[in-house]
């Protein structure tokens, strides 16, 4: 029996759909990038793999959540086609990608094997950034909360208005890390 949780194959028929055809290469990228994450030392995120809502990609991605709160703070997602991965940023619920290098967007080629490893590189680094949620109080309660990568300040949501003046949240919270 597989143990391994990373990018498990959604199964179209749940949701009244064909069944995805993948075809070798798809496969074969598929197989290494599960492969390579039984060795991952990241933190467990959701993940999912299936076909791109155009049909025309073997698609992979990630969510980062604070569960406590239940809310999706980003997702990253690669698109593999043809000897081709595009990889970065989700920008819509059709995981079409922001192509900035700000977004860690990048595109490159190869064979399924070499871009499912650098594709599992890649998802590994950001799996392993520290997130944190910072909560800056009011009366009464919570009136600002702000989730970032701890490593670069990076904002991933912010609730609220946090306060104009710098002042330090009331709480500092490690949701990964």
């Amino acid at each position: 029996m597989d143990e391994n949780s990373w990018f498990e194959v959604e199964d179209p028929a749940e949701y009244g759909e064909e069944p995805w055809d993948f075809d070798e290469e798809e496969l074969a990228f598929l197989a290494a990038l599960r492969a390579r994450t039984a060795h991952w030392r990241a933190p467990w995120a959701s993940s999912h793999g299936g076909r791109s809502e155009d049909g025309t990609s073997l698609l992979v991605h990630v969510s980062l959540l604070d569960e406590d709160h239940g809310l999706i703070l980003g997702q990253w997602a690669a698109h593999f086609s043809g000897g081709e991965v595009r990889a970065g940023k989700v920008r819509d619920q059709l995981f079409h990608l922001h192509e900035s290098p700000g977004h860690g967007f990048f595109q490159a080629s190869g064979s399924s094997e070499e871009l499912a490893e650098r594709c599992a590189d890649w998802f590994e680094r950001l799996l392993s950034r520290p997130v944190v949620r910072d909560v800056w109080s009011g009366d009464g309660g919570p009136c600002a909360v702000r989730w970032e990568f701890a490593d670069t300040g990076e904002v991933l949501g912010v609730r609220g208005r946090v306060p104009a003046d710098g002042s330090p949240p009331a709480r500092r919270l490690a949701i990964r890390s």
